[in-house]
């Protein structure tokens, strides 16, 4: 049965001996009966995501210690979200590098690697490393962030490269928990 304005049991959290669990979801009280032990052996694959989950939970809870992260997350979280649950979410979600634009690019100093790099949060940091035909490397470094658009990144180069042709860059895109998406572009 529904209730309104129930007052003995507002803010309720804990069990109630073995029959009831009260949890505090979205601003209401939620009751309901005990998690259940698994009695069984995990596989391989349940145990590596159990450990990954024990990574963001880590992560999450290292997050909401730092004030002006736990704003941040907060101001991204939904209605029912806590500034944790979007830093357990964004743990789990890589960046993505949409976009390499290279048109800008002759391998001459100053010439410009522009990148669209998003992330269901924030993305921390990108890194260019441009390699000549041999796969050498020629230079890396770290882009910068663009002013006209919060997922655009512009890579200046500072090095010249004779040869352009057959040789590539990779973009390596981080978000905050440390996870990292690298993509290649020919050019």
């Amino acid at each position: 049965m529904k209730q309104k304005n129930n007052r003995v049991m507002r803010g309720a959290s804990g069990a109630l001996g073995d029959e009831l669990v009260f949890r505090q979801r979205a601003g209401k009280t939620v009751i309901s009966v005990p998690p259940l032990p698994r009695l069984d052996n995990p596989t391989e694959d349940q145990k590596a995501v159990r450990i990954k989950f024990e990574a963001a939970t880590r992560y999450a809870k290292t997050a909401i210690e730092d004030a002006d992260l736990k704003a941040a997350y907060n101001a991204k979280a939904k209605r029912g979200m806590s500034a944790y649950n979007v830093a357990l979410t964004d743990f789990f979600k890589a960046p993505v590098v949409t976009e390499i634009d290279i048109t800008n690019y002759t391998g001459s100093p100053g010439d410009t690697i522009r990148i669209l790099a998003t992330d269901d949060f924030k993305v921390r940091a990108v890194r260019v490393s441009i390699f000549n035909a041999a796969g050498t490397v020629v230079e890396e470094g770290a882009a910068i962030a663009a002013p006209e658009g919060k997922d655009f990144w512009i890579y200046t180069a500072t090095t010249a490269n004779a040869v352009v042709a057959g040789g590539k860059v990779s973009v390596q895109a981080s978000d905050l928990p440390g996870n990292v998406t690298t993509e290649e572009q020919a050019l």
